[in-house]
């Protein structure tokens, strides 16, 4: 992997392949969900989604042509902490990706019929949320956990927020987000290295310098636990608990990435085999810790019968209280690493899923170096470093949530 930067000071991140022909670049931007403030709220996602629309040099027909003429794809997506538009195409057309990808990122049009559409798709897909008893219950976490914070709302905004953003709320934020300032560039194929920075050099060098994006402070200072009851229009219950826990940079990081597979993240997690398999107390069980720029989470969700509500949640204290004093065996420990390195491999088996890690990890500050270097921490993480790393987050508070039919 090596590093190179335009002359309008983008970082390019360029890892050559072997094997097949095929080319990914990515376009990021660290302005994102993490920017956002309550009034524009999924600002990110729906200009990431129409500046794959069309630009002021291309209608849609004529930007769909361009693209598949060349057997590409073009998309544009927003998470909490970055935004990005990305091609996956064949090696011999990296000339003409390149052009089109720098005219989406220059030129975005933010049609007013095409602003109006995608204004719909995603207040559909908002109001679909809530016919999802898991999604009901995250987003009503979410919503407590991370309280005034821009985390606290979906990715995607709020049918207020969508409905308020104008076409120039889109070029403002568009303007913001993607100017030299921000932007990096992730490529990951099998691409001649001059090949490459000759065509982003002469593609993306208009690309303008503009305001440095601008970190955000999160306020999440809570002491104690919130439950909370809400009545569910399903059928089933459903519980989501979560606890603080620390952001990527944090030396309990991969720890806790460990931690959430041995609870939670495998059909031989211990959540799974006590609550579904043994006891058989819940259908759905899982754990997750986002990897987040900012504080983040280890949540427990769980989908259940209604009359199981009471006893599911004293099982599951019982079983974390227990991780907290018993320290993990080295056999389960070792199975729970080869897992971990078995799902990190293949899912870095596509130049565009390459393209995406190494991208990602350099926006929220690890470095894209670390991608091939997370491994060995977690080769390094012992049964010591996971029982520290859950007394510092299952004995403080946490923010429950039980969507029940039966709630008053």
């Amino acid at each position: 992997m090596k590093n190179f930067r335009l002359k309008n000071n983008i970082k390019v991140i360029f890892n050559k392949t072997s094997g097949a022909d095929i080319v990914a670049i990515r376009v990021f931007t660290p302005v994102s969900v993490i920017n956002e403030i309550p009034d524009n709220a999924g600002i990110s996602y729906l200009t990431a989604k129409l500046m794959t629309q069309s630009t002021k040099n291309r209608s849609n027909e004529i930007l769909a042509n361009d693209i598949e003429n060349i057997g590409a794809d073009l998309v544009g997506n927003a998470n909490y902490d970055t935004a990005a538009l990305s091609m996956t195409f064949l090696s011999e057309y990296f000339g003409k990706a390149a052009e089109i990808l720098a005219d989406t990122i220059l030129n975005p049009s933010f049609d007013e019929k095409e602003v109006s559409f995608e204004k719909q798709n995603v207040i559909a897909a908002l109001s679909f949320r809530k016919d999802n008893i898991g999604n009901t219950a995250y987003d009503e976490f979410t919503k407590l956990f991370y309280r005034d914070t821009s985390y606290a709302t979906p990715i995607l905004g709020t049918k207020e927020t969508v409905s308020k953003i104008s076409c120039k709320d889109l070029a403002e934020w568009h303007r913001y987000s993607y100017n030299a300032s921000n932007i990096l560039i992730s490529i990951a194929g099998n691409i001649d290295e001059n090949t490459a920075k000759e065509s982003l050099e002469k593609c993306f060098a208009e690309v303008p310098v503009g305001k440095k994006f601008e970190k955000s402070v999160f306020g999440l200072e809570q002491s104690e636990s919130i439950k909370k009851e809400i009545k569910g229009k399903f059928n089933q219950a459903y519980i989501y608990i979560g606890f603080p826990a620390p952001d990527v940079l944090d030396k309990d990081f991969v720890s806790i990435k460990v931690a959430n597979a041995i609870l939670g993240g495998k059909m031989t997690s211990r959540l799974f085999v006590e609550l579904r398999e043994k006891l058989g107390l819940a259908y759905e069980i899982g754990a997750v810790y986002p990897s987040r720029r900012e504080k983040s989470y280890f949540a427990i969700y769980m989908g259940l019968d209604k009359k199981n509500i009471g006893s599911t949640l004293k099982k599951t204290d019982e079983i974390l209280k227990d991780f907290c004093t018993a320290e993990v065996g080295e056999r389960e420990l070792g199975n729970t690493k080869t897992y971990i390195k078995g799902l990190y491999t293949m899912s870095r088996q596509t130049v565009n899923k390459q393209s995406y890690y190494y991208g990602w990890r350099e926006i929220v500050g690890q470095g894209c170096e670390y991608d091939n270097k997370y491994l060995k921490d977690i080769e390094k993480v012992t049964t010591q470093n996971i029982l520290d790393a859950a007394n510092k987050i299952f004995l403080r508070h946490s923010v429950s949530i039980i969507v029940n039919p039966d709630a008053k």
